[in-house]
Formats: C-alpha cells, structure tokens, sequence
C-alpha cells in the first residue's frame, strides 16, 4: 500500500540493479587480485583480463604511495597490477606512437653521418616503460644494427622487467634497462668512453647544461610520460647535455592548451588544431588527473621553449573521445656554428626565393645590434623574425631548424592566412 509520502523503499528493480554492481565489483576485485599473482610468472594475460586489469587499477584500485611522497612507489601502485597487460590495453589510447617513431627515424637517417666510423648511434628512450616503443622502431630500422646503445629509462620496476623479458626474447643485446629517476640519468655513467674517445666528467654534466660538442644521445624520445613527471622542468633541463649536438627529441603526449597561450609565439611550428575548447580542457584536465595524469599547458610550452621545434602536429584520438594529443620534434636551441647571429645570416642568403624588395622595420639598426659585424644588406622577412626572437632569448622560428630551406618563410598567424580557417592547403610542408 503506498502512503501519502510515497514509497520509502526502492523499486524491487533498482535494489537488484545496485546488487548486481555490488557483485559485479566485488568479483572483479577478487579476480584482479588473483590475476596480479599470476602476472607475477611472466604469464601474458588473456585479453578480458587486461581489460579488466586496466579498467581496475585506472577507476578502482585506491592509489598509494603518497604518503611517503616517493614518486617510484606511486607508479608501482598504479602499474603492478596492470604490467602484463600494459601492451594490450594501450594500442586504442596512446596513439600516435608509431607516427612519431617513423618522423624520428627519417630525421635520424638523414642526420647521421657514415663517415665518421668512430661515432656511436645512441638512443635515449625516457619513461620507456615496457620497451613498446623500441620493438616498435623496428618497422622504421634495424634497431639492433641502426643503433650501437638503446637505453630504456624508467622509474617502474614492474615495467622495466616486462622489457627485460621482452629484449631477451628478442635477443637484442644493445639495450639496456634502466630503472632509474629521469632526473638522474645520465649517459656518460653507461657510456664511459664516448666520441671524443675521452671519458667525460661526470661531475660537470650533474650541475651544468651546457651541451655536448662531441657526444650524446642521436635520439632522445618520450611517448605519453612528459605528462606523467612531477618535476619536469628538471628533465627536461637535463635532456640540453644528453643530447647530441646534431640529435633530434621526438616526443608524442596528451596536451590541452587554449589559442590564448600561444597566439604570440612564432616558433612554434604552427598553430593549426592547436586550440582546445573549454569544456574539452576542463573535461580532459580532470579525468586525466585522477591517474596522476598531468595535463597543464606549461610542460609543452617549457619544452619548446628549451628547444628548437622542427614539426609540431596537433591532433585528435577520435577513437576514445577526441583526446588531443600532438607529436613533437625537436632540435637544440642554438645551431651548431659558435657564431649563431652569421649562421642565420648565412642561411638567410640562401633563400633565393626570398622576396627582395620586403625591408623589415629599423632593419639596419637591428641587424647591427644582433650580428655586430653582419651585413647590413640583408632583406629578409625571415632574417627580421630571426632578429626578434634572438633579442628575447626565444628559439627561432622553426623555419631555421629544417635540414633544407626550400619554401619562403611567412607567420602563419597573419589574418591573410587564417582566414581561410586553417584549410589543409596552407598547411607548411617540411
């Protein structure tokens, strides 16, 4: 008999609904806990249980390790339970992967050099978790013959040994796991005789970033753990001495980011699908962090910041809900000549097809007060951009850090061409 007040109890339907996901939680708890002892044999789970392994430590499993505030204890919380399944539950989420390894691969094949017998091919791959990426480079090169080091860097013991299984059924024996702080590593403790054919101090490189002249790492990638790094203005300091003076970063992460960030900067490499809406930068910022996933704009802009950008793509995982992500390459900041301002100048003079008759504003003053003995016969909208970026401390425009410059340089903020919102037929070809 219902009462005057309505029925106090719930429908039959509703109790036996919130009975059913009682259940249904209760036996997968149980179930990932029996499948997290199993892991522990090497055993490679099926796919419903990596599934649910994901599904588990990503929305269920309480997180631990803060309490010690120890940054490889809250990573062996998240990921112990799900190791063995890593692999297969990420194919879907961290797209993107494959793209970056092959750009990677083309810059490092045109850069490297075959005359020099003596130098060393090395690659430093950060936060490489369960060695994915590495078997992956395969598709693009001979990673075994390519590269005479391949350094695995992670802060995950749980991770580190699923690629220590992975690398000796490959039977790959030029690399390495390191299961170490990112903010830690450094390359002169592996490689103690490096280019030069002279061990490097490895005092100086701990507390200096000035950059290697003669030694460093050909290939420095991050796949999906700049976002995952609490202090990364540290990392990312210390990639300027891992680097190789001729080297290349690739790195591929989740981002969000507003127009309102970046609508000033030039260097870049662009700003097409860039912007992320508000909802979608709020939505994305929260759900991310849950998993200690961080999203915030400053990781990216401190990266290009610290480096020079040769490609920049900014895109969308369209699979799982539109998540913006990008792939990024990189290059040191500052050329290799020591005489930066008559490099440029240099490289301006060969751009034939540099409209002359475009002076850029107080161009002889500028000129004279960034390269002291440049010429003062430069005319180059490049060149004016050049000058301003140099007189900020800001990188150059990515137009200086191609291997070939065929193409006019032009600021693609201008209204004459985002008018055309950012059609794929102005987008700049490398």
């Amino acid at each position: 008999m219902d009462f005057l007040g309505g029925n106090i109890l719930p429908r039959l339907e509703l109790n036996i609904f919130l009975i059913g996901i009682g259940v249904f939680l209760l036996a997968g708890t149980c179930y990932s806990l029996i499948s997290a002892r199993k892991a522990q044999d090497g055993e490679n789970p099926t796919l419903i249980r990596s599934l649910w392994l994901f599904f588990y430590s990503c929305f269920i499993k309480p997180h631990k390790g803060d309490s010690k505030g120890n940054q490889q204890d809250a990573l062996e919380s998240f990921y112990k339970s799900q190791a063995g399944a890593y692999d297969a539950t990420r194919k879907g989420l961290l797209k993107g992967r494959e793209d970056m390894l092959a750009l990677a691969a083309a810059q490092l094949q045109l850069r490297i050099k075959p005359v020099d017998s003596n130098a060393k091919n090395i690659w430093v791959d950060i936060g490489g978790g369960t060695g994915w990426n590495i078997e992956a480079m395969s598709h693009f090169v001979d990673v075994p013959a390519f590269f005479d080091s391949v350094y695995l860097v992670d802060f995950s013991p749980s991770l580190c040994e699923v690629a220590r299984r992975r690398f000796a059924r490959l039977g790959w024996t030029n690399v390495k796991i390191v299961c170490q702080d990112a903010r830690t590593f450094r390359l002169e403790d592996h490689e103690p005789v490096l280019h030069s054919g002279r061990p490097r101090s490895p005092e100086t490189s701990y507390f200096s970033q000035e950059r290697p002249r003669h030694a460093g790492a050909n290939l420095i990638t991050m796949s999906y753990s700049l976002s995952m790094i609490p202090d990364y203005y540290s990392v990312v300091d210390s990639l300027i001495s891992l680097l190789a003076p001729d080297g290349i970063i690739g790195v591929v992460d989740f981002y969000v980011q507003s127009r309102v960030d970046i609508s000033f900067r030039n260097y870049t490499g662009g700003l097409i699908d860039r912007h992320v809406n508000f909802l979608g930068r709020t939505f994305w910022r929260a759900w991310f962090d849950i998993d200690r996933v961080a999203l915030e704009p400053g990781r990216r802009d401190y990266l290009e910041y610290r480096f020079g950008t040769v490609l920049n793509v900014n895109t969308r995982n369209y699979v799982l809900g539109a998540i913006p992500y990008h792939i990024w390459l990189g290059t040191h900041k500052q050329p290799l000549s020591s005489s930066l301002p008559h490099e440029i100048v240099a490289k301006v003079d060969a751009l034939v097809t540099e409209s002359p008759y475009l002076y850029p504003t107080n161009h002889s003053d500028l000129a004279s007060r960034a390269t002291g003995k440049g010429s003062r016969e430069i005319h180059s909208k490049a060149f004016d951009a050049a000058i301003i970026n140099l007189s900020s401390n800001l990188p150059l425009p990515s137009f200086f850090y191609q291997n070939h410059h065929y193409r006019i340089y032009y600021d693609d903020q201008l209204k004459k061409h985002t008018q055309f919102n950012n059609d794929s037929g102005h987008h700049q070809c490398r």
